[in-house]
């Protein structure tokens, strides 16, 4: 508060010599200490070098392919199995019952054993 005093109400200490008189430490002050530009070096250098090239091979090759794979084998699988759909609900009755049956042998069996 006394420097923006003596600044603005003295007329012998303008803001041009102390401007002259502080040299780099004014300069650095007057560009925020660099700030901004070691940020944007990190942010752009660094962090887009280093980690969002990598992560951009990896969402290409890994993710893509994995997320391709799985398209195909449920395209496959369903290419395979398409046939064993016929509508008719006395076969789909015929199997659940079956498998229930299997499943109280298998259980019988694991018991007795």
């Amino acid at each position: 508060v006394l420097l923006a005093y003596a600044l603005y109400k003295k007329e012998s200490l303008s803001p041009e010599k102390i401007k002259n008189s502080l040299g780099v430490f004014y300069r650095s002050a007057y560009r925020k200490f660099y700030i901004d530009e070691i940020y944007i070096f990190v942010t752009k250098k660094i962090i887009f070098n280093l980690i969002s090239v990598p992560v951009a091979w990896f969402d290409r090759h890994v993710v893509d392919n994995t997320m391709n794979g799985i398209a195909y084998t449920t395209n496959f699988v369903s290419e395979k199995i398409k046939y064993m759909q016929s509508g008719q609900l006395q076969q789909y009755a015929f199997i659940m019952v079956a498998g229930m049956i299997l499943i109280f042998l298998l259980t019988l069996y694991l018991i007795i054993v």
